[in-house]
């Protein structure tokens, strides 16, 4: 009976496999293996900052979306793993490649004119995080959404334990991250700030005051 009993289990964990979430290491072999899975589904994946909810913008990003229970009016942003992939994606003025060359890879996202993401418009949202994976995954598939692992409005994923009410199958474990969100500055009209996270918005105007006379 018992023999039984166990047998139906391994049959039922071997049919219902692609039900269970997958937690792998820090590793570099951990991005290699579900690197051609994140190009059509969403995966979590640790960051210089949270723990992201990742995925090639080129996939349906829909699915990102529903996952978070995130309004469809809210913009996602995108994740670039150089200033020339980032010229891919959106229009950077001189401004913008300034901050680039001071502030990235880290945690600074710039809003930028939309020249190459599929499901947006006017405007993206982009950066370079300062994690070695996040930076290999997408020099292996392109750009990728890079917005946090949580439903929307609750507790910030600076944990892998953090996202695991999400529905989704792969996740790289590194370990608790840093848990402050980045510094979002708008470039398309002027500078704005939207969102003052791990860099002080002061740094920032210090770097475009001193070549480009913002105070």
């Amino acid at each position: 009976m018992a023999l039984h009993i166990k047998t139906l289990c391994a049959k039922f964990l071997i049919s219902h496999a692609d039900y269970f979430p997958v937690i792998l290491p820090c590793k570099r072999n951990s991005v290699d293996r579900i690197a051609d899975y994140a190009k059509q589904e969403p995966v979590v994946m640790p960051t210089d900052t949270l723990y992201g909810l990742c995925m090639s913008i080129y996939g349906d990003v829909k699915k990102i979306y529903k996952l978070k229970g995130r309004s469809f009016d809210k913009k996602i942003p995108v994740g670039v793993a150089n200033i020339e992939m980032m010229r891919e994606v959106a229009y950077l003025t001189p401004e913008a490649e300034r901050l680039v060359r001071v502030f990235m890879p880290g945690p600074l996202t710039l809003v930028l004119k939309n020249k190459g993401v599929p499901w947006l418009e006017d405007t993206v949202a982009v950066r370079i995080p300062a994690h070695t994976l996040t930076i290999y995954l997408m020099e292996k598939i392109g750009p990728i959404t890079l917005t946090s692992a949580n439903i929307s409005g609750e507790k910030a994923p600076e944990s892998i334990e953090n996202t695991m009410k999400l529905d989704v199958k792969y996740r790289i474990d590194c370990g608790k991250l840093m848990g402050k969100p980045s510094t979002i500055v708008s470039l398309a009209e002027g500078v704005k700030l939207i969102r003052e996270g791990a860099i002080p918005f002061s740094a920032i105007l210090k770097v475009l005051g001193d070549e480009y006379g913002y105070k």
